[in-house]
């Protein structure tokens, strides 16, 4: 499904499984060298995330690419 999700937008995106440990902030942080965006991964994701503070090992985000 992250990957469908990914070639409908257009654009080049990075997919990124969730592994123990690992949280939204970090991910972004690791990305946009800027945890605030995890805002930007939580949008992208909203289906597979109910609640940013809770995401499980397994899951696979989509990270839009930096602008």
């Amino acid at each position: 499904q992250a990957l469908q999700r990914a070639r409908r937008g257009g654009g080049p995106v990075t997919l990124v499984t969730v592994q123990p440990g690992f949280t939204l902030w970090g991910i972004a942080s690791q990305n946009y060298d800027d945890g605030l965006q995890y805002v930007r991964i939580f949008e992208a994701n909203r289906d597979q995330i109910r609640d940013p503070d809770l995401i499980y090992p397994g899951q696979i985000f989509t990270v839009p690419d930096p602008q």
